[in-house]
Parts: C-alpha cells; structure tokens; sequence
C-alpha cells in the first residue's frame, strides 16, 4: 500500500473525481447531461404554452357563448313582450335574422293536418305568406310529422330532400326547427341563406333550436291571452245586450207612463214592467258578483271528496223536498287538489243545477270521485230530462240559460268553466234527451309550486 493510501485509510479500490477545470475523462458526461435537463425544462414550456393556447381558445368559445344566451335571453325577453301572435312571429322572425345572420326566415303555424305559413321574410316572403301545404310533406311537413329539427349544409348533397328550384334560395344550406309544445308540433320555424354565403353551422341548429323552444314557450302564452280576450269581448257584448233590453224597457214605460193621461190601471202596468225590467238589472248584477266571488275564493289545497261531502249536505234538505236520492261514491285517501274555495263553489252550482234539471218529479243525483293519471276526476249525474245536441253546445257561453226567466242568469256554468281551466283542469258535459245529464270534472293533484293559473 503506498504512503498516500495508508495516510487517507482508503485503498487503491478509491473512486477518483476530476477537479474543476480538469481535462480528465470524467467530465465529458456533463454537457450531455445539462443538455437534457435544457430539454426537459423546454418540453415543460412548450406544454404550458400549449395549455394556455387552449384555455385561451376555451376563454374565446366561452365568451362566444356568453355573447350568444345574451342575444337569446334578449330574444326571449322580445318574445314574451308581444301582445298578440302577430307581433310575436314579427319579433321571432327579426331576432332568427339577427342571431343566425339569414337573409330568409317564415314561421309555419300547424292548422289541422295542414302547414300554414303565418310569416315570412326574404326576398320572397310576400309570395309564400298564406300558403299551405299537408303535413309529412316537404321539409316542414316532415320536420313537423317527426317532430325533429332538420340541418342541412348543402342541399345538393345531402339526399334527403330535392334541391329547391326556381331561384327561391340563393343558398343550398337551411335549418328547419320544430316549435314543439306537450302535444306536438305547433308549428316549424325555417331559416335559409346565411349573409356570408356560408353554411349553417351545428352552433347555428343549437341556436335555431332555442329559438324555436322560446318560440313555442311564448306562443302558448299568446294564444291563451288572445283566447281569453276573446271571451273577455263576448262577455262584455252579451253583458251590453243583456243590460240595454231591460234599460230600454223600462226607459219606453217611464216614458209611456209620463206622457198617458189615461186611467190608474194602464199607468200601474208600465209601472209594474218597469219594475220587472229593474228586477231583470238586479238579478245581472248579482249574478256578477257572484262570478267575482267564485273567482276570489281560496285556491288552497284541499280534498276533493271532503268538499262533494259538504256540497251535498248543504243542498240536501232542498233533494228531500223533491224527492230525490243521493249517491255518493267516493274513493277514499285520494291526493289533495288546488282551488278549494272555487271548486267547493263549482261542485254546489253542478248539484243544484242536477236537482233543478230533475225538477219535483224525483229521481237520482250520483256525485262520484276517483283518481286517474295524476288527477282526481269528479262525477257529478243526475237522471233529468237531458239536453238536444243544439242546447249541449252552448251550454258554457254567458248568459244561456235554459230556466225559466228569472230563475237564472246562465253564468254559473261559464264560471265553472273559468274556474276548473284557471286550475289546470278540464270541466265536460255528455247528455241527450230523455237520459240525464253528466258533468265530468278533472282536475290534477296539488303541488308545492300551486296549479292555478294567475
């Protein structure tokens, strides 16, 4: 062993390792080395300029589609702002060119089994406005029997429907959305020819669609304003006629009895039509009252068979008086139901209406209630005289009525009728001549949101 050995206590097996600067061997594996560690830290930076490209592209797409559910809750806003259809399809077609750059929209509202368009725009939209065609048959007929949303890029290629000839689109490239409501298709909304000569795009259907879904959304909505309106205009017509007859009956006899200079006995009978003709004022006026009381009664939750078992009670010395029976069939623990105070109100004008209808000459009321499909349904029959088909019809419109003058205003039914739509429900009468007359009422369970329509 040599002195430098025995000084250190380390043998000749001792690893030896260049100093800095040294020319030894040992240092040429160090530049490798560094190298990779250089390409490692690059691979890292490469990877984060990766990632923050795409995060910058997701940022883009996400404010892209910030941008786009701002112009669509702008457009349904715009939607449910229209007073009427008209405006709505106006609004609906302007917003379809807004949003999805078009040059030709229209809107084919279903009538029937026929496709009409109710409103167009476009070069052409003045020739198509009005025009009908089956549905199954062309795009929209098809979009509208499938209930699907049709996209097509280019019609040339695409297969499924003939090009569109005669100049009507500068494009092959349209969208045909569905404007689907519980029920179906109320209708198709149809875009064609984007501004910038390109095709529609999968974001330009998702956007159609939401259109279309808004659409259906706020045509419900106007539509029952619309019907209601219109109910609304023959009330206050036949309220008009109902009130000027009596008014100028008793306006003619005070007159007639101001100008007669004849005998007491002719002046009492003017006087005494004038009083039936005031009478006849009084009795509208109650029956008015009456309607806004039905309609401001308590729409709590209740059970239905609870209320029937009231109504009957309330009536039943007036059943004993004529001689009539009651039945009551009544499934018990049925669910609860909306509209408690209006429905005890409907279920007491049905019975009173079945004992008037089965007059003194007796027979049976059957007051019956079960549960069916998430709602109760209600039975209310009685073993009258029954109604002609022509009577049936008219059975629910104001002021007809087919009691003796003076014993009824022919409101209590169209009231009903108010009251059981107003909760969601649906209020139907089946009777002929001879066989009685039945009153069938539906009405869906209670939920914690309530079912009243305001």
């Amino acid at each position: 062993m040599s002195s430098e050995a025995s000084r250190t206590g380390y043998g000749s097996d001792a690893v030896s390792y260049p100093r800095s600067g040294s020319t030894e061997p040992g240092r040429a594996g160090w530049p490798a080395i560094e190298r990779r560690v250089l390409l490692s830290k690059l691979q890292a930076l490469e990877d984060r300029a990766r990632r923050l490209d795409y995060l910058e592209t997701r940022l883009r797409d996400l404010n892209c589609e910030v941008q786009r559910l701002s112009r669509l809750a702008d457009a349904t806003h715009t939607f449910h702002a229209a007073d009427d259809t008209n405006q709505l399809l106006e609004a609906a077609l302007g917003k379809c060119a807004e949003l999805l750059s078009a040059r030709a929209a229209s809107v084919c509202l279903r009538d029937g089994e026929e496709l009409v368009v109710a409103k167009a725009c476009g070069p052409l939209h003045a020739s198509v406005e009005g025009t009908r065609s089956p549905v199954g048959q062309g795009v929209a007929g098809y979009v509208a029997a499938r209930c699907e949303p049709v996209h097509v890029a280019d019609v040339e290629r695409d297969g499924r429907f003939p090009p569109r000839g005669g100049g009507r689109y500068a494009t092959g490239s349209f969208i045909s959305a569905p404007v689907l409501n519980g029920d179906g298709a109320l209708g198709v909304l149809n875009v064609a020819d984007r501004n910038d000569g390109q095709p529609f795009t999968e974001g330009d259907l998702r956007t159609a669609l939401r259109l279309a879904q808004d659409l259906a959304t706020a045509l419900e909505r106007t539509r029952r304003l619309e019907a209601t309106q219109d109910r609304h205009q023959q009330f206050v017509s036949k309220l008009t006629h109902e009130l000027r007859n009596p008014l100028d009956g008793v306006l003619r006899f005070i007159n007639l009895t101001l100008a007669d200079a004849h005998p007491e006995e002719r002046r009492r009978r003017y006087l005494m039509a004038s009083k039936q003709g005031i009478e006849r004022l009084t009795g509208i006026v109650n029956s008015l009252s009456n309607s806004c009381r039905y309609a401001r009664a308590s729409d709590e939750p209740a059970l239905v068979g609870e209320l029937l078992h009231q109504a009957v009670q309330l009536q039943e010395g007036k059943a004993e008086r004529r001689g009539i029976g009651v039945r009551l069939e009544i499934e018990p623990d049925l669910p609860p139901v909306h509209g408690g105070g209006s429905l005890f109100q409907v279920f007491t004008n049905l019975i009173s209406n079945a004992y008037d209808a089965m007059g003194d000459r007796g027979g049976m009321l059957t007051v019956g209630c079960c549960r069916d499909n998430g709602a109760v349904v209600v039975r209310i029959a009685d073993t009258g005289e029954g109604m002609p088909p022509d009577v049936l019809e008219r059975i629910f419109t104001p002021f007809f009525s087919t009691k003796e003058p003076g014993k009824g205003m022919g409101l209590g039914l169209a009231v009903c009728r108010e009251i059981i739509g107003r909760l969601r429900g649906e209020i139907n009468v089946s009777s002929e001549p001879g066989s009685g007359t039945e009153f069938t009422i539906s009405v869906p369970y209670a939920t914690t949101q309530g079912a009243a329509r305001p």
